[in-house]
């Protein structure tokens, strides 16, 4: 049981249950790194000279040394939010008693199915640990951010700073583009003063369409414009029955979009 809650932690650390709560807050909630990597006096704006040396400042991000942000280097992982994705691999694959070198749904607890139901790629009935990995990596992703040939998502939509500094919006910071750093920033100065303040490069509260739309981006897995119960993020499930308004065990958008309306007239959260 103790194994169980911990790898059910990891899951929700890593994005792969996550809250419809954090959904709704959006980036404005998330610790912004490459604010705190540019703001080298951390006075919450970006002077001339900050904006000169950008190129360098990003570096400081670069955890593998690659010469590229991606986002999981682009997000936050608080101290003791659990397992790695290869702790959490090897973890999740102990369930396989039996060593077949994949899993079933026999082998998870039921609080788990949900995160099964996302797993399980190819529809064959089996996890295996490639799957596993593919999630972890898909969902550590924050807010909706690209995958590899996909449209850029939410944090780099809505973070202004990270929208410029993605010039090619491919949710990947290039080398070129750490290199042309001070340049595409440049382009948020609306002013023209040759620094940033905090309103220019403020980040945009998600409106309700954007929230159900990136929520079916994420978990909609048959693509078929609604999210089953097992489709849906895991800690959706107290939420799930008072936004099917019309009970028939599915959440369509515009179910979605009348919730997330209400919450932001002050409705349920």
């Amino acid at each position: 049981m103790i194994l169980e809650s911990r790898i059910v932690a990891a899951l929700i650390c890593l994005n792969l249950g996550v809250a419809v709560g954090a959904q709704a807050q959006g980036p404005r909630q998330q610790p912004r790194l490459v604010l705190q990597a540019l703001d080298l006096n951390r006075d919450g704006t970006l002077s001339a000279n900050e904006i000169a040396v950008a190129s360098a400042s990003l570096l400081t991000l670069d955890r593998n040394g690659d010469g590229t942000l991606t986002n999981d280097e682009l997000s936050s992982r608080p101290e003791n939010a659990g397992a790695s994705s290869d702790e959490l691999l090897k973890q999740l694959m102990s369930f396989d008693k039996t060593d077949k070198g994949y899993l079933v749904p026999a082998d998870l607890p039921e609080r788990m199915q949900g995160f099964f139901v996302r797993a399980d790629a190819n529809r064959d009935g089996k996890v295996t640990p490639e799957e596993i990995s593919a999630l972890s990596a898909k969902q550590g992703m924050p807010n909706g951010a690209a995958t590899p040939g996909g449209r850029a998502g939410g944090m780099f939509r809505m973070d202004p700073l990270l929208n410029a500094l993605d010039a090619d919006h491919d949710g990947v910071i290039s080398v070129a583009e750490i290199a042309g750093a001070s340049k595409e920033l440049l382009t948020l100065d609306a002013n023209g003063d040759g620094q940033l303040t905090t309103e220019e490069i403020r980040v945009r509260q998600q409106t309700p369409e954007e929230r159900v739309n990136h929520l079916m981006d994420e978990w909609d897995t048959n693509k078929d414009g609604r999210l089953a119960r097992a489709e849906a993020p895991e800690r959706m499930g107290a939420q799930f029955d008072a936004i099917d308004s019309n009970q028939d065990g599915f959440l369509d958008k515009a179910e979605l979009l009348a919730y997330y309306k209400a919450q932001g007239n002050g409705g349920p959260r």
